[in-house]
């Protein structure tokens, strides 16, 4: 059974976090997290996707700056993709959005991970780019709140 928390920079399970985000999102690429991708993470939501045994398989970031929100490192365990995860979290960052009264959404998107963020709705608004050592899109999605 899967469960979603939001969670803080001083909970525990924030450690597991950036543990996974680190292993999913950079080791791969050679890199690790570092202070400037932590740096201003407690003000930003986190929303963790738990295991029943209590660990972290996935986490999304959120980021708000005045009326703009934007999606942050979005990371699941290999072995719990396809399996809602990702979905799931993206579902509840747009909550996390809308409870804000905010109603458009921006995010840079992996190129490999383009049709999964187009099934939610997303729409690439740029060329592609390189972040991160990767090519990458920036896409957008404007919410309803229904």
């Amino acid at each position: 059974m899967i469960s979603y928390h939001e969670i803080s920079t001083a909970d525990p399970e924030y450690a597991l976090e950036k543990e996974l985000r680190d292993r999913v999102l950079r080791r791969p690429l050679g890199l690790r997290l570092s202070e400037d991708d932590l740096r201003g993470e407690d003000e930003q939501v986190h929303l963790a996707a738990m295991d029943d045994r209590g660990r972290v398989i996935g986490c999304v970031l959120v980021a708000f700056s005045g009326n703009a929100a934007k999606v942050r490192q979005l990371a699941v365990e290999e072995a719990s993709r396809a399996r809602g995860v990702g979905v799931g979290l993206m579902k509840r960052a747009e909550q996390a959005i809308l409870a804000r009264n905010i109603r458009t959404v921006t995010l840079h998107g992996r190129v490999t991970a383009r049709g999964f963020f187009e099934k939610l709705g997303y729409t690439a608004v740029s060329d592609v780019f390189t972040e991160v050592t990767i090519p990458h899109l920036k896409m957008q999605k404007n919410l309803t709140g229904g």
